[in-house]
């Protein structure tokens, strides 16, 4: 069969111009039915993780490009290219890691990379479009932050939290303060969650379209190496101990900040599986209940829920609760 220049035959080009087509519909979907985006936006590049599947990197990046010059076409250029900086990349990654068999935690690691990549870089064109700094960006209008205290005074929540108005303006500009310093792992984790979510999506939909995947690593098994541990407790002593002992660098314990937060992150899921290891041994006839709580309460105390878990995949990577061994080799 003919190929093209591109290095690619007829079949493989046919097949990619159907996928872009694809791909291009359903992020024109995600952007004109709002109600519809949420779950669109998981699943607009799989037309491209399977291009990679099934015909290579080189077809998917193809398709991608094709599918890019549409929605650049038919939708505004700045929603378009942000849409392409998030979401490229991570189609990509997920296609390679599948086709070459990568372990789950590996695909989503290198996926996540991307996803926080094209984060950065989507947020860069957004201060350049509106013509602010990074400092710029998260400067708050005192008439805003007093607007926003008379609606917490409004709605009771100054009893609530036993608050005088001053002290609820503080706590609201310390917030922002506060979001600025932890922004780069925020951004991170958005896309390292980012990455998990379209792994997910991208297993169960390939799933049901009967494609090969590669085993994916069970959460009841998953843990973090164990020099993982170091970086958190570089993290925590530079947050806890990095003004006094570094005075003169005072970015060092908004670093440490930084580290402590994406490690604590990274244990939230060790953590999970910790648990997941534990509902696994529990009664066959009571797993479904533990299950549906896990969820309740994931869903009702998400903020708390988050930090204690952390904590506890950090306790399970000291005292390998599940007794995997330190050094284990999973095969």
């Amino acid at each position: 069969m003919a190929n093209s220049r591109l290095g690619m035959d007829t079949k493989s080009i046919t097949e990619g111009a159907l996928m872009a087509a694809l791909t291009a519909v359903l992020a024109m979907a995600g952007i004109y039915i709002p109600p519809l985006a949420p779950v669109v936006m998981l699943i607009w590049t799989l037309p491209v993780v399977v291009i990679c599947l099934r015909r290579g990197m080189r077809a998917g990046a193809a398709t991608m490009a094709v599918a890019g010059f549409v929605i650049l076409v038919i939708a505004t250029p700045t929603l378009a290219i942000e849409m392409l900086l998030r979401s490229a990349g991570p189609a990509l990654i997920i296609g390679y890691g599948l086709q070459r068999q990568w372990k789950s935690e590996h695909t989503i690691l290198f996926t996540g990379i991307a996803a926080f990549i094209g984060l950065t870089a989507s947020f860069a064109l957004s201060f350049i479009i509106m013509g602010v700094d990074f400092d710029g960006f998260f400067s708050v209008d005192p008439n805003a932050i007093d607007e926003i205290v008379k609606m917490f005074s409004d709605y009771g929540f100054m009893d609530q939290f036993q608050m005088s108005a001053p002290e609820m303006a503080d706590y609201i500009s310390a917030m922002f303060v506060m979001l600025k310093h932890l922004f780069p792992a925020i951004l991170l984790i958005a896309g390292l969650s980012t990455a998990f979510t379209n792994f997910i999506a991208a297993n169960i939909v390939l799933k049901k379209l009967k494609i090969p995947l590669p085993p994916v690593t069970k959460l009841s098994t998953f843990r973090l190496p164990f020099g993982f541990v170091f970086a958190f407790i570089l993290g925590m002593g530079l947050a806890v101990v990095g003004g006094s002992v570094l005075p003169g660098i005072p970015a060092a314990a908004r670093f440490g900040q930084n580290i402590m937060l994406v490690c604590v992150a990274c244990y939230f899921f060790q953590g999970l599986g910790l648990i997941f290891h534990f509902i696994g041994k529990a009664e066959p006839s009571t797993r479904k209940f533990w299950k549906f709580s896990l969820v309740l309460v994931i869903f009702v105390t998400f903020l708390y829920f988050f930090s204690i878990v952390g904590f506890i995949g950090v306790a399970d990577a000291l005292f390998d609760f599940r007794k995997q061994g330190f050094f284990a080799v999973k095969k």
